[in-house]
């Protein structure tokens, strides 16, 4: 399946938010009756369902990420990092200040996961 664009994903959400509430032989007969009145939307909500259950089996949103708390006090770019603020499946997210002189702020910084 080619990347979705956000009219696509606009579209296609309901739909999808509607079949992960049914159970699955529910979904099923959904998902045929949808078909015959929509073969290409049916086509690639089955897509998305399938990438669904892959990542459900993979438990995805349950692994671990990357623990970021010893970095306070380590330098960033021209940021110095004060304190952890948040943490998420992306990245964290932390309080820091401007070290290069020109500035006195504080900042936030966003540590992506890699």
């Amino acid at each position: 399946m080619s990347p979705i664009t956000p009219n696509q994903w606009q579209s296609l959400s309901p739909y999808l938010d509607k079949a992960l509430e049914m159970s699955e032989q529910a979904r099923s007969v959904w998902l045929s009756s949808l078909s015959a009145q929509d073969p290409d939307l049916a086509r690639e909500l089955e897509t998305l369902l399938q990438e669904h259950i892959a990542a459900s089996k993979e438990k995805y949103l349950e692994k671990s990420v990357p623990h970021w708390s010893g970095l306070a006090g380590q330098e960033v770019g021209v940021y110095t990092l004060i304190s952890q603020i948040g943490q998420g499946g992306m990245g964290s997210v932390w309080l820091a200040e401007s070290n290069d002189g020109r500035f006195e702020r504080r900042v936030v910084v966003k540590l992506l996961n890699i």
